[in-house]
């Protein structure tokens, strides 16, 4: 069995439509665009021949019984979401090639062992309200209070752009599923890094989900005027913060403790340009699959966050934020995707995924796998990321066949 192509780039271009812009796609979470995509969503995964309904976290889920009673289902999927300014490739390709997939077993009067359902996980971007892997955290039964209780920077509560999309956050805990439910969740992504295009390999096996270590470092100093004081008796808050954006580069490229580190929050009080800074805030985040690694970059950053203190008469404090934990794929999993990979006939490389994804969410209640296509030069979160038609076309065969192989492995 094979997918259609053209089919597939078709509804990847239609449903790119849905909040597009000039400046890339707005197609935020709760936005009426997302809500029109939504229906459009909807309305191929009917098509399709799927039983669809919305749980009360939003998720969209359709569903084929399968042809033996008591089988959990195997589940694919992504997220339709964008950031602000984003591209129509990420989160869109896992949901319209799943899609594809049990339309093309429709097509061919093909039922499965196990039931399958086609997912469509809401605010997996998490943009508004801060709340990343909303619906996926939901269905896993992994949301906390702070999600529940989140509103957005106008005070808006996400209780009630939830309900706008068909949710209900008074039911929302009835949105997890159990172990039992799901045999195994899939997805298939664009890479959003470059090793797959610069390698001209059409199939990426994930061998593991980032995990993150964020933290916010605020730098106390004097602020003070900018013309009367000499450069002696300075106490610069950002120029010693900027000794602290050094060493997270530092650590990550030079002495290679974790995979990356960035800072990408810099704010400087007063923020006047005749007055020297006396605070300066620092969002900082390292991300490594191996969680020994992000202990060993956070023991660093707070060593030298204490030496730049204690060096320059300055106050240094280092506040742990929330972070994400990595998620390894098993051994079988991967395997799974190599085989389908090669049944395509289709090259694959084993890569870790330097992005979080739903997949890491649904790795607390069942198993799950990635299937990764190339971004060209590795461009994401950008009008101009792109995936080949292609490539899009490699990776929905791939997902495909790996449904199959799942099929008859899986109990």
């Amino acid at each position: 069995m094979t997918i259609n192509p053209s089919r597939l780039n078709r509804t990847l271009q239609e449903l790119g439509r849905f909040g597009d812009s000039p400046q890339g796609m707005q197609r935020l979470a709760f936005s009426p665009a997302d809500i029109a995509s939504r229906e459009y969503t909807m309305s191929l995964i009917r098509r399709a021949g799927l039983e669809t309904r919305i749980d009360p976290a939003g998720n969209i889920i359709g569903r084929k019984a399968g042809a033996v009673p008591g089988l959990a289902a195997i589940a694919l999927g992504s997220h339709t979401d964008t950031v602000p300014d984003g591209g129509k490739y990420d989160g869109a390709l896992g949901v319209m090639a799943a899609i594809e997939c049990v339309q093309t077993l429709s097509e061919g009067g093909r039922t499965l062992r196990h039931p399958v359902e086609v997912l469509v996980f809401t605010n997996e971007e998490g943009t508004r309200f801060h709340r990343w892997l909303f619906g996926s955290r939901a269905m896993a039964g992994l949301l906390g209070p702070a999600d529940l209780a989140a509103v957005d920077d106008e005070g808006v509560p996400l209780s009630s752009r939830l309900a706008d999309i068909g949710g209900d956050m008074g039911r929302v805990q009835q949105a997890a599923r159990g172990p039992d439910e799901l045999a195994a969740y899939f997805e298939l992504h664009i890479e959003q890094g470059p090793t797959l295009h610069q390698s001209n390999i059409p199939i990426g096996v994930v061998t593991g989900i980032t995990g993150r270590a964020v933290f916010e470092a605020e730098v106390r100093g004097v602020a003070n005027h900018a013309g009367t004081t000499p450069m002696w008796a300075r106490r610069d808050a950002l120029l010693y913060a900027s000794q602290l954006v050094i060493a997270v580069n530092r650590l990550a490229a030079e002495e290679e403790i974790c995979r990356v580190g960035t800072v990408g929050a810099i704010s400087a009080q007063p923020g006047a340009i005749n007055v020297i800074p006396g605070l300066v805030k620092l969002g900082v985040e390292f991300r490594d699959v191996d969680m020994a690694a992000l202990a060993a970059a956070e023991k660093e950053f707070r060593r030298v966050a204490a030496e730049v203190a204690s060096s320059n008469g300055v106050a240094v404090k280092v506040r742990s934020l929330e972070g994400t934990p990595s998620v390894p794929i098993t051994a079988a999993m991967q395997e799974l995707v190599a085989q389908a990979a090669s049944r395509c006939g289709l090259a694959y490389q084993r890569l870790p995924s330097g992005a979080g994804h739903d997949a890491q969410a649904m790795a607390a209640i069942t198993e799950v796998a990635m299937v990764f296509v190339p971004s060209v030069n590795g461009i994401s979160h950008s009008p101009t990321e792109y995936s080949t038609p292609e490539a899009c076309a490699n990776g929905a065969e791939v997902l495909l066949e790996l449904l199959l192989l799942a099929d008859e492995k899986l109990l």
